[in-house]
């Protein structure tokens, strides 16, 4: 009697057992975690996706003064090496409305090739490398709304960078593609105009937000590859950017999702140069940064593509900023 309660305590224990085995095979993620890495290329990024978030939280903040508005004239000198040269009555509303008073300036000078990442404001224009003296990105603001400068009006802009080099021309942001930002040349020879002087650049424009000092780099008889960045595959469109900053010229270009390869693909660049393939993701809360270093190269006969494999690891947010601003 004792051996076969031994023997049914046995058999009903594991029973118990092998429930309890079945119980432990179901996962049930936390509330909030990722189910798993998303792999989607999607022909539209949306501001809800993880690498809009990215590209918001590298962001830097503008630099900020304000000038009076009135039959003076007004001027605005940075710590870094600008100054802005305000006519009088130099500004308008919408409608050409004269507007007096104090008006709020926000400025930015882009050196850095870290910052170029950091503002996705790549130094390039269609599929050829500027080489920039700088990047500036002026706005003006009445009361928290944005103000324009009045008909005829032309600023002047002293901007310090040694050496300087007349070759320099001048370009303009072209911002009507959120995802895929470059330079046009100068389309008024007239009204904006560049002078290279022994020590800083005297600049006159009439126009606001993004400009550039720079000059094509490339000719077109330089032989040039497009360079890919290989990644594993959760790394993808939406949640990650990549970029090829150049080691001796202040240059960057940026690497586009592509959609049929799912690779992130420069445009052609000059062969022969030291770059540094520089990827940035946002995946969940976690931030990953890998970086290559590579020499660009004439592309062989089976492949017009330079594939550069790159490793991300987890970062912090400061961590990569930090890394940027070594760039």
């Amino acid at each position: 009697m004792n051996i076969k309660a031994f023997i049914l305590v046995l058999l009903t224990g594991s029973i118990f057992l092998n429930a309890c085995q079945k119980n432990t095979d179901i996962f049930v993620p936390d509330p909030g975690q990722l189910n798993g890495p998303d792999t989607g290329w999607y022909s539209s990024i949306t501001a809800a996706m993880p690498v809009s978030v990215l590209k918001n939280n590298l962001l830097q903040a503008p630099y900020q003064d304000s000038i009076i508005v009135n039959a003076n004239y007004a001027s605005i000198v940075t710590p870094f090496g600008i100054q802005v040269n305000f006519p009088p009555n130099s500004c308008a509303t919408a409608l050409g409305q004269t507007i007096t008073g104090k008006v709020q300036v926000e400025l930015m000078v882009v050196k850095k090739k870290g910052d170029m990442v950091r503002l996705n404001k790549p130094s390039t224009y269609n599929d050829s490398l500027l080489l920039t003296a700088g990047e500036i990105f002026i706005t003006l603001k009445k009361d928290g709304q944005p103000v324009q400068l009045a008909p005829g009006i032309k600023i002047n802009i002293h901007y310090v960078d040694l050496p300087t080099n007349a070759q320099m021309k001048f370009f303009i942001g072209d911002e009507t593609n959120t995802e895929r930002f470059g330079w046009l040349p100068n389309p008024d020879l007239s009204n904006n105009i560049i002078v290279a002087g022994p020590s800083a650049y005297e600049i006159y424009t009439n126009r606001l937000r993004w400009i550039s000092v720079a000059y094509l780099y490339d000719p077109n008889t330089t032989p040039r590859v497009n360079v890919a960045a290989d990644l594993v595959a959760y790394f993808t469109n939406a949640n990650t950017v990549a970029f090829t900053v150049f080691k001796d010229i202040r240059s960057v270009a940026a690497m586009h999702g592509d959609l049929n390869t799912r690779k992130f693909i420069s445009g052609k660049l000059p062969v022969g140069k030291q770059i540094t393939v520089v990827v940035i993701s946002k995946q969940g809360n976690d931030y990953y940064l890998g970086y290559e270093s590579a020499i660009t190269q004439t592309p062989g006969s089976n492949s017009l593509i330079q594939h550069v494999r790159i490793v991300p690891i987890k970062k912090s947010l400061p961590d990569i900023l930090s890394y940027l601003s070594s760039l």
